[in-house]
């Protein structure tokens, strides 16, 4: 008997856990760096957009992996 393929569901949650990751380190790391220069919220703002465009970034290319035909390399 063949093997089936795993699920794809493993890799979505765990993607979808990488990219909160991001944006949530994103505002902790401006959060410490504000309080630590007393520039309050500035750095805050700045890295919680950076980690929109990071996450925004890391779903289009986890989007166009998993549209990608099971065949072609990356």
């Amino acid at each position: 008997m063949a093997a089936d393929p795993p699920p794809a569901k493993p890799r979505v949650a765990t993607g979808m856990m990488v990219m909160g990751s991001e944006m949530a380190g994103f505002t902790l790391l401006g959060l410490v760096v504000d309080y630590a220069a007393g520039t309050m919220p500035w750095f805050t703002v700045g890295l919680t957009l950076l980690g929109f465009v990071a996450v925004f970034l890391q779903l289009m290319r986890f989007a166009k992996s998993m549209n990608r035909p099971k065949g072609n390399p990356p």
